[in-house]
């Protein structure tokens, strides 16, 4: 029987992932894509808001979903591959990425997401970026973050620290390659940023055929839009344009999802960028070749 289990991309902040959203929300009628459930599931836990629940963009199941307060039951409810197109003829395959170290997070909490039987349930994909890039492009974003904080006169009591080394190293990255190689046993595909934007359709074709997916030209291509699946916030100001604009903008794998200016970076950026290179090269040397 063909592989239809979920697709899960894991990434590490500012590494292409979210554009990696877009091929498979091109395919509305075959993926149901699923941005970054651990984070939001997570954060309403902190807020005691679980109002997020009922913005996910679901499509119909066949049986009623019930959001429970247990997170592996939950995150298992919203990945459950029992979704359907409008018409109900075929089930939906579920396409969801999030962050390494959120899944770690929920790890250290006592969450028992790290078991075979588990973990077993997903086709685990990864994509890495040089972090070169991803550092200073967290470093920027967190930046406006700040600055959009103070102009909206946010509290200190609703603000937190966004750049620290946990959240935008690799080290998390590899050590759930590991974690999910060593407990699996099976085989694990893993983009690299630079690769898919020098080569978009080998590493797109690629990655379709590894994760028994029919590749297609039209997922090469899409409309400057901001899809809603961004759209799920819990509090403070509107910053989602700040994280998400070049690939708003973006139409394609191209450059300009990455156009950022370069700024003057201080030292604690640097220390972080090789402090993550080693977990950079280790992921890279097992990265899909063309």
């Amino acid at each position: 029987m063909a592989d239809q289990r979920p697709i899960f991309l894991w990434s590490h902040p500012r590494s292409l992932s979210t554009v990696f959203e877009r091929p498979f929300l091109q395919r509305p009628q075959e993926f149901h894509v699923i941005h970054e459930p651990i984070n939001l599931i997570s954060r309403a836990y902190v807020t005691k808001n679980f109002d997020f629940l009922n913005q996910i963009p679901l499509p119909k199941p066949t049986d009623q979903i019930t959001f429970v307060h247990n997170f592996s039951t939950t995150l298992n409810e919203i990945l459950a591959p029992h979704y359907y197109n409008d018409n109900k003829t075929h089930t939906l395959r579920v396409f969801a990425k999030d962050h390494a170290s959120n899944f770690l997070d929920e790890e250290l909490e006592g969450n028992p997401l790290g078991s075979k039987k588990i973990l077993s349930k997903f086709k685990h994909t990864f994509i890495i970026r040089n972090p070169e890039k991803s550092v200073k492009s967290f470093y920027k974003a967190a930046n406006s973050t700040y600055e959009a904080w103070d102009n909206a006169c946010v509290p200190n009591s609703e603000r937190y620290n966004i750049f620290f080394p946990e959240k935008v190293w690799l080290k998390e990255s590899r050590f759930l390659y590991d974690l999910i190689k060593n407990i699996t046993g099976g085989e694990i595909v893993l983009v690299d940023a630079d690769d898919l934007l020098r080569e978009p359709e080998k590493i797109l074709r690629k990655y379709c055929e590894m994760v028994n997916v029919e590749f297609k030209k039209e997922m090469l291509e899409w409309k400057e839009e901001r899809p809603n699946i961004w759209d799920l916030k819990l509090s403070g100001p509107n910053i989602d344009y700040l994280w998400h604009k070049n690939v708003m903008q973006s139409t394609g794998f191209d450059k300009s999802i990455n156009n950022d200016e370069e700024i003057e970076y201080p030292q604690n950026v640097y220390d972080l960028i090789a402090k993550s290179k080693p977990h950079y090269e280790y992921l890279f040397q097992h990265r899909i070749k063309i």
